[in-house]
Formats: C-alpha cells, sequence, structure tokens
C-alpha cells in the first residue's frame, strides 16, 4: 500500500545483524540523518538499546503452551513487582548475571521459597520487560523509557548477542504459569526512550507536536507519542498480539493510558479479545493532561483507582468520611466503574514511597524502623483491601512492610527497591495476615467480596461511630445471594490490643450462614 516499502533477500537470514539508515528533510519536523543506524521498530530481538536489530526467523521460536487460563477477574488478586527487584536478594544460589534478568527470575519462580506464591496471589504485574534505554546490563532502570516493543529487555538476558532473550521471558512466563500464576506486562506506549528511533524514522507522523515543532510533553519525559496516527495503532497493536502468540503473557496495564486515549483503547481490547478472549486489560487511566477513567467505564478495560488508594492511606490514620468509605467498598460504582472488577483497588505502587514510608508515625518519614501503629494501621488496610469489591493489587513487599527509607522516586535506585526478604523473618505476623486475607478473600467463603456483577441495592449495609472512623459492614445484608452473610468491623482510631505481628488482628470478620 502507499506508505510502505518491502525488500526481499534470498538465504536463511535468522541471526544476522542489521539496521536501518533514512535519509529525508533535516529540520524541525524531521529528523533524518544518513549517517544514523535505526533499530527496526518490529525486531524481535535487538543486542542493546543501539541495536543492531537480529533477524528472528519466525519458524524458528518455540511457541508456548496455550493451556493456562488467568482467573476470572473478580477472582484476581496481583503483586506489582520488578525482575530485578525479586532477584535481586532471592534467597537462592544464583549468578550475578542471573539475578540481574529473565533466568534468575525463573529459578526464584520455581523454587519451593517463592514468596508470592505462598503468599497466595494469583497474578503478577511485572514492570516493564520490553526493551528499554539501559546504557549498561548493571544500570538498575524501571523500564518506563521503550526504545522497541517486540524485543524483550536485552539486559535482563544471559545471551543478547544470541537472542536468549527470547527464550529466557518464555520460560519465565511459563513458569509463572506453574507455579499458577497468570502474567501481565505494564507496557508503555505513550512515549520512547532513547535513543529515539522511531523519531529518526518520522518525527512528524510518530510524535504529538505544536505547529512549531516542538514536541508535546503530557507524559512528563518529553516526547509523546501520536498512537492515534493509524501505523503508530497498528505498531502498538502488533507488539501486544505479539506478547501474547509468542510470550503466552495473559494481559497489560498500559502506563499513563489518557495519552494513548479511549478510541485507541478501544481498538487494542478489540484485536487482543479476538486473540485471546480473557486476555486482561488494565488502564493507569491519568496523565499530566486529564483522567480518563469515567470514559473507560463504556470498554473492558479495568482502571487503577488512585482515590481508591489515597482513601485508605487517609482512613487508617484516623480520618475520612463515612460515604467515602462506602463508596470505595462497594468497588466504587457509577462515577469510576461500571461493572466491580472494572476497579484496581491498590494503595502503593513503584511510584512514589512505599506504603509503610506514607503512613509511619516516624518523624523522619521512613519505616524502615515500624512503629506498633504502624503495623497495626497496615493490617486495617490490608483487610479493608481485601475485602472491597474490585481488583486487588499489592505491590511486591509490601506484606512484610518494604521500606524505601522515605525516598519518593527511585526509578534508578536498585539499593532501595531490591526486595529485603529478611523482613519476611522480622514481621511474619504480617505477612501471615495478608496471606490470611488472600485465602480468606479466595475461599467459597470469600465469594461475596469477589463480584461478576453489582449487587442488590440491599446487599450492603453500614453502621458508622458517630466519634470516630470506625466502621461495620455487612454483606448479603438482604439475603440475595444465599444464606451466607459476612460481617466487618473495622476500628483505625486508637487500635488498642498486643503486638499486631504476634496477634495479627486488626479488622474483624464474622460470617454467619
Amino acid at each position: 500500500m502507499t506508505g510502505a516499502w518491502e525488500a526481499r533477500l534470498d538465504g536463511n537470514l535468522h541471526g544476522w545483524y542489521y539496521w536501518y539508515t533514512l535519509d529525508g528533510p533535516k529540520n524541525v519536523f524531521g529528523l533524518f540523518d544518513p549517517d544514523q543506524r535505526i533499530l527496526d521498530p518490529y525486531a524481535l530481538a535487538t543486542v542493546s538499546r543501539e541495536g543492531p536489530g537480529i533477524v528472528i526467523d519466525r519458524a524458528e521460536i518455540a511457541r508456548p503452551d496455550r493451556s493456562f487460563r488467568p482467573p476470572a477477574w473478580q477472582d484476581l488478586v496481583i503483586a506489582e513487582a520488578h525482575v530485578r527487584d525479586l532477584t535481586a536478594l532471592a534467597p537462592l544460589k544464583l549468578r550475578t548475571d542471573e539475578r540481574r534478568g529473565f533466568t534468575g527470575l525463573r529459578k526464584w519462580v520455581e523454587s519451593p521459597e517463592f514468596h508470592l506464591a505462598r503468599l497466595g496471589v494469583n497474578a503478577v504485574e511485572l514492570q516493564p520487560v520490553q526493551e528499554f534505554d539501559n546504557a549498561t546490563p548493571e544500570e538498575y532502570h524501571w523500564g518506563y523509557m521503550p526504545v522497541n516493543w517486540f524485543a524483550p529487555a536485552s539486559n535482563y538476558a544471559l545471551a543478547p548477542e544470541r537472542a536468549s532473550q527470547i527464550r529466557e521471558l518464555q520460560d519465565l512466563v511459563a513458569a509463572f504459569h506453574q507455579r499458577g500464576l497468570a502474567v501481565l506486562l505494564d507496557v508503555v506506549y505513550n512515549h520512547v526512550g532513547v535513543p529515539g528511533h522511531l523519531a529518526q524514522i518520522d518525527k512528524l507522523y510518530y510524535f504529538e507536536q505544536d505547529s512549531g515543532g516542538a514536541l508535546a510533553n503530557w507524559s512528563g519525559c518529553g516526547n509523546d507519542l501520536r498512537a492515534r496516527a493509524a501505523m503508530a495503532r497498528r505498531l502498538i497493536i502488533d507488539s501486544l498480539t505479539h506478547l501474547i502468540e509468542v510470550y503466552g503473557v495473559d494481559g497489560f496495564r498500559f502506563d499513563l493510558g489518557e495519552l494513548l486515549g479511549v478510541e485507541v483503547l478501544r481498538d487494542i481490547e478489540l484485536a487482543l479479545k479476538r486473540v485471546k478472549p480473557d486476555v486482561v486489560l488494565i488502564a493507569e487511566p491519568w496523565s499530566f493532561r486529564g483522567h480518563i477513567a469515567q470514559e473507560l467505564r463504556s470498554t473492558g478495560f479495568a482502571s487503577w483507582n488512585d482515590g481508591y488508594r489515597d482513601f485508605l492511606r487517609d482512613y487508617v490514620r484516623g480520618s475520612g468520611a463515612p460515604e467515602k468509605y462506602e463508596y470505595f467498598v462497594k468497588g466504587s460504582p457509577g462515577f469510576f466503574a461500571a461493572w466491580p472488577a472494572q476497579t484496581v483497588n491498590y494503595t502503593e505502587s513503584h511510584d512514589d514511597k512505599t506504603w509503610i514510608d506514607v503512613i509511619t508515625e516516624n518523624a523522619d518519614g521512613s519505616g524502615l524502623q515500624p512503629t506498633l501503629n504502624d503495623c497495626r494501621r497496615t493490617h486495617l488496610m490490608c483487610a479493608i483491601l481485601l475485602s472491597s469489591i474490585g481488583v486487588p493489587m499489592l505491590a511486591a513487599g509490601q506484606d512484610f512492610l518494604r521500606s524505601k527509607q522515605g525516598v519518593k522516586n527511585t526509578y534508578q535506585r536498585g539499593d532501595l527497591n531490591a526486595l529485603d526478604y529478611r523482613r519476611l523473618y522480622r514481621f511474619p505476623g504480617t505477612y501471615a495476615y495478608f496471606a490470611d486475607w488472600i485465602a480468606f478473600r479466595s475461599s467459597e467463603r470469600g465469594r461475596l467480596f469477589r463480584q461478576y456483577s453489582r449487587p442488590s441495592d440491599g446487599f450492603f449495609r453500614f453502621w458508622f461511630a458517630v466519634d470516630s472512623t470506625a466502621a461495620i459492614t455487612l454483606y448479603n445484608a438482604d439475603g440475595s445471594q444465599g444464606g451466607l452473610r459476612l460481617l466487618f468491623c473495622g476500628q483505625p482510631n486508637a487500635a488498642r490490643g498486643g503486638d499486631f505481628n504476634r496477634g495479627r488482628r486488626a479488622g474483624r470478620l464474622a460470617a454467619t450462614g
């Protein structure tokens, strides 16, 4: 078709290296440079962020076992995690290069001691694993600066020059599936990293810019993708389809989804459900420009619920209006979520401070040495989070009071982000409390928390204390879902009792029926 070029070369080129070079106008709207080597946006593997791309014969790629099925959305319990954070201090014997990437994490997942499997979550949301702009294999990076959307991160591979990252990522996904965990990938399509290969191909076409050629910056990264452009949209959908078909991933979380726009997200949903009808689709519904959670209500996307996050952080410290408590426990109906699992409820993610550093009583803002009340508040948060309607998401390490010593932005701080598994033994009560709640939510009695469609108007009944923010919630109050009823009591003000890493009780739950 017009605007597409094709060249054919005879012979078996599997494993060969290649770049593109392009020539054309060089001005405010174009960055053409015939001396610049450009990584193919459709390269299936690359040696590094600069390239070269590696020619891969698709017939040579083993196809994954597609028999695994992710849990129904209302049954999901997600843990957000980072490849290197999980493996850096994992308590098993690994080589240094293994700890940096896919193979080390695969071995940790296969270990009987793998803590996320023992915790009971049934899905892991991995921070970006597509090729991003690490300058060296040793450099720590969150991965939110992509340079190619088909190639697994070369810095997470043992032999990127031989495209080992393809098989290593396949094996990692398969290992998670063997442990019963669905794999969701955090994907970034709203901007690109360095080098900006797409800008060298066609800056005017692929990037949002004003009439003077200045790039838009609603992502905060300085080069917002023009996702609505036909070939940009195709590139996004083709790469997502590739990740499903070649790696067997179960879903995606879209970084700064507002910048992609609802129409592009609708096209993504339609295309991916043809490939995988049960694909899990989650959007971060905001950017510096706006918030689209309300617009997403008519789509098949769930949304990260930042209002839930902010409310629960305040509530456990004794503030928060009763009507807000009721709204969020019900699953943010109406304005935010059209159906129960459309809200992803969370209180901590990779960005910003950890939960314990936000709510700690310590004057220095570090939860490294949490107080007794810090532990109690965390237990109450866990109880409310896992008894709220919607999809609960934990940040890896939240279950053992992970702290980044109060530091807010740690995107290149591997030393602070690495999970310190010794805290499992320092705070066993907290870890067990989280595991108990996850197990209960996943049980037959916990089905009252896992709603597929909106329950009846009388399903909930709430009571609130006059002189505090204490609350009581009765689930299935009208008996519309059988004889089972659950009564939850929570008291965030001046929690009393013994050490909660011994007794472990914060929110109290009773069941009848």
